[in-house]
This record gives C-alpha cells, sequence and structure tokens, in this order.
C-alpha cells in the first residue's frame, strides 16, 4: 500500500505545478494594459452662459466678506 502512496506523490507534486503555472498566467495575461501617455488636449473654453464677471460691485462684496 505504501508503494502505491509513494508512486502517486510526484504525480501529485507535478499537477500542483502545473496549476500555479497555469493560475500564474491566467493572472498575468487577465492584467489591464498600461496606456501610452499621451499629451492632453487643451480645454476649450464653456459655450454656456457666463455666470460671474469681475467687476467694481463683486470686488466690493467679495472684500466685505473676507473683512470679517
Amino acid at each position: 500500500m505504501r508503494d502505491k502512496q509513494q508512486e502517486g506523490q510526484p504525480r501529485r507534486t507535478f499537477l500542483a505545478g502545473m496549476m500555479a503555472a497555469v493560475g500564474g498566467a491566467a493572472a498575468l495575461l487577465s492584467r489591464p494594459k498600461a496606456s501610452d501617455a499621451r499629451e492632453a488636449a487643451p480645454e476649450e473654453p464653456a459655450s454656456g452662459p457666463v455666470l460671474y464677471r469681475r467687476n467694481e460691485e463683486t470686488e466690493r462684496y467679495y472684500t466685505s466678506l473676507y473683512r470679517s
């Protein structure tokens, strides 16, 4: 009985190594690819309405907020 168990050990070791190799290969192949570095295009100004215009009245308002 022991002879059969000893014969099975190298086979189990081989199968365990094979499974580890398959798992490692699957992990390497499933990782996301690195992206290329690209220069970002300059942003175009928003074409929507202008929500804030800097003028004398707004300057007085914002300076009054920071005085307190």
